[in-house]
């Protein structure tokens, strides 16, 4: 009792108000004297722009700091207690026995240890308002409701005769005898403390401390707790509180969308919301239900769920990590400045939180935190408008000459205009019969490459855009032409290499890798030919819609230019093409440094056209930083490569339904790890630890050599100092490839220089 007395501090309050019919709002029953008592600076060094404002002495009285303190043992029987909540001794082990029979500390702080202390959250009956802003007997009737103020809930200048919102927040910590612990204290804090930190603001008034909160300026400060919740209002039905009869929170305000799939849900609103997701899409363009204030009454904020207020987010961004922040928002009709700091209290169950006991947020609207610069703008519009008459007089005396002068540059205008035009014409109808003379050589090559005469040229005669494209075709049939003499000359001579080489050189590792290339040529070609096919298509396409918009007369410069241009891009696609398989073929001559992911995506691009073909989903799953290996890119590619093709022949010779292959890339300590999976049915278990053997093969004769997996573990082991492993999981057979993540030196030594200094 003692120490309870002694723990008091000041809280400012209000004086009364009384609802005035004529001005439809609540008037203040007592002036509050502002005095002023310097005018000028006593220093002359002092006085330009010298402005000093008197603290305003606001009527305070002294409550508690606590409105209960209590000792209790350890079966939860209240031993010792001094309490404006309820004097009686209780057994707080029930849950009907704690504040607003809503509170479960009781399990909570069995498992203290001597010098913890727990903190609950805001804890407090709901207060419930029929009307949100100013309680006016107009507002009542327009929502069918009584005007009986002192039956809603308290809200500053608004309604100054509510009901306010009761709460503590309680700490407890254990006490111990002999090192033994014999029960715990309890303190419940006076939620009115809280209050006065934000009610008593006014950010953008001369005098900042005030004795009542006015939310209708749109200038106050708040406060919430550290998931979202609010916990101090100018409008204390904002504040989350809690339903006596039941024990829980009572129903947040919802957005309409949320309202209507909550409604669907037949749960309980503190279950649906256990499930629902936080901060789902909060954008201006959505609603408030508006039927939950008419029904139930009950609008306390939860910034979680209230989709209609993106502020709520932007606050929880900015204060995410302890920091604070600002940022303008229209709401409710004005641009607001809202800015929001986090509160750094880490006991008990904030003890993890970076955002602390929770943050308060201070809004302010623009237009009075700009009333030095609007004014200024009213001046300098002012000075416009007498600088605008005088400007209007000189004008009126030179308007004759001015319009003397435009009607003969109208003339004289009108008369280039028609020279240009003719002009126009003339050039016009020359550069059509230039194009078509072109189009002409470029349908007839066309019509060639179609028909597979790779020896025709087209003669560039011209350095433009069509030259540029006749080039194009030319370039693309001696590739096309030497590939395919190429893949004749490897087809011929394959399979005779692969014999005299496998019983002559079975041993040397290099001609292994050489003939697992140009086992894999042939389906190379043939993935050059899937590749090709759509832009050859397409190809054909422009040209027939070249020479159909010139036949009726549509082909113009604009639609000529856009025609090269796809030409080009098409032709340029398949040449680049030819460079990703020619790349591909390339043997690495020296070990660089490159990305994991990119080289799986440029090897899938080699065989995606195949994959597609058969149906088959390509399911992958990256690492998001870079994983950056150092080796031989090309050999890796092919290592891969090997994998991919066996998946893909596997998926389709097992004709499996929903065939897919999936690619998973992460870290694992130093390494970078790839996994290729497939649901083509697994390996027996009796040869699945001889894949990697060399010239072990389940596939028929004729369609696999057995070198493809020894080659690739040769790459991967050999030549890349890395690991590879097959093991069966599911349905299907997971390849698996270690690799070790190459660290720049230099950087590594930068950054512990950095940590030391």
């Amino acid at each position: 009792k003692n120490f309870n007395e002694s723990k008091q501090r000041d809280i400012i309050v209000h004086e009364k108000y009384l609802y005035s019919d004529s001005q439809k709002k609540w008037i203040s029953q007592k002036k509050i004297k502002i005095e002023k008592d310097i005018e000028k600076a006593y220093l002359f060094a002092n006085e330009k722009e010298f402005n000093y404002t008197n603290p305003i002495k606001f009527e305070k009285k002294k409550i508690s700091i606590y409105k209960e303190i209590v000792y209790f043992n350890l079966k939860g029987k209240e031993m010792y207690k001094v309490s404006s909540i309820n004097k009686n001794l209780k057994d707080i082990s029930k849950k009907n026995n704690t504040y607003i029979n809503s509170e479960t500390y009781y399990n909570k702080i069995q498992n203290l240890k001597k010098g913890e202390i727990y903190v609950s959250s805001v804890i407090g009956e709901n207060v419930k308002t029929s009307l949100i802003g100013m309680f006016t007997k107009e507002k009542a009737k327009k929502m069918s409701s009584p005007f009986a103020p002192a039956l809603n809930a308290y809200a500053g200048v608004e309604n100054p005769n509510g009901v306010k919102f009761e709460g503590i927040i309680r700490f407890i910590t254990p006490v111990f005898k002999n090192e033994k612990k014999i029960g715990f204290i309890s303190l419940a804090l006076d939620h009115e403390h809280i209050m006065q930190f934000t009610d008593t603001v006014d950010p953008m008034d001369i005098n900042h401390k005030q004795n009542i909160a006015d939310a209708s300026k749109g200038n106050y400060a708040f406060m919430w707790d550290n998931k979202g919740r609010n916990i101090s209002h100018a409008r204390d039905y904002f504040i989350v509180g809690y339903d006596k009869n039941t024990g829980k929170k009572t129903m947040p305000w919802l957005s309409k969308d949320v309202a209507y799939k909550f409604d669907k849900s037949q749960l309980e609103i503190n279950d649906f919301l256990k499930a629902y997701p936080k901060f789902e899409h909060q954008t201006l363009k959505k609603k408030p239900n508006i039927m939950q204030l008419k029904e139930q009454k009950q609008i306390s904020l939860d910034c979680r769920y209230l989709n209609f207020a993106p502020q709520c987010n932007g606050w929880m961004q900015v204060t995410k990590d302890g920091g604070h922040g600002s940022f303008v928002i229209f709401w409710a009709g004005v641009w607001k400045l809202t800015t929001a700091a986090a509160i750094p209290y880490y006991t008990g169950q904030y003890k993890n939180s970076k955002r602390g006991f929770g943050f308060v947020t201070i809004g302010a609207n623009t237009d009075k935190f700009h009333e030095a610069a609007v004014q200024s703008k009213t001046k300098v519009a002012n000075l416009l408008i007498e600088q605008t008459k005088s400007m209007k007089s000189i004008s009126d005396e030179n308007e004759k000459e001015v319009n003397i002068y435009v009607d003969d540059l109208v003339k004289k205008l009108t008369l280039a205009t028609i020279i240009m035009i003719l002009l126009m014409i003339f050039v016009a109808l020359l550069m059509s019969r230039y194009i078509r003379s072109k189009i002409e050589k470029l349908l007839i090559g066309t019509k060639k490459f179609a028909n597979n005469d790779f020896d025709y040229k087209i003669e560039v005669s011209s350095k433009d855009e069509i030259g540029e494209l006749e080039n194009s075709f030319n370039l693309m049939s001696l590739k096309i032409k030497s590939l395919l003499a190429h893949e004749k000359i490897l087809n011929e001579g394959l399979e005779l290499k692969i014999e005299e080489e496998i019983s002559k050189r079975r041993e040397q590792e290099q001609v292994l890798a050489q003939q697992s290339r140009l086992a894999g040529m042939g389906e190379m070609i043939g993935n050059i030919a899937h590749q090709w096919r759509q832009p050859l298509n397409a190809l054909g396409l422009v040209i027939q819609n070249i020479k159909f918009s010139y036949d009726i007369g549509d082909l113009d410069d604009e639609y000529m230019e856009r025609s090269a241009k796809k030409a080009k891009l098409l032709t340029a696609s398949m040449s680049s093409t030819i460079d990703d398989f020619r790349n591909f073929f390339s043997p690495n001559k020296e070990k660089d440094v490159f990305d994991l992911n990119n080289i799986i995506e440029k090897t899938l691009s080699l065989v995606e056209s195949t994959i597609v073909q058969n149906d088959i989903q390509i399911n992958k799953i990256y690492d998001s930083s870079a994983l950056d290996v150092f080796g031989f890119s090309n050999e890796l590619s092919q290592a891969i490569l090997n994998i991919f093709n066996n998946s893909r022949d596997a998926l389709v010779e097992n004709n499996i339904n929903d065939p897919f292959i999936q690619i998973i890339t992460y870290q694992n300590n130093d390494y970078a790890v790839l996994e290729i999976s497939d649901n083509a049915g697994g390996i027996p278990k009796e040869i699945i630890k001889k894949v990697f053997d060399p010239y072990f093969t389940t596939k028929e004769q004729g369609k696999g050599t057995g070198i493809g997996l020894y080659m690739t573990k040769t790459i991967i082991e050999n030549n890349m100092a890395g690991r590879i492993s097959a093991v069966n999981k599911d349905d299907g057979v997971v390849f698996k490839i270690e690799l070790s993540i190459f660290k720049d030196e230099s950087k590594e030594t930068n950054k512990e220089i950095n940590k030391i200094s």
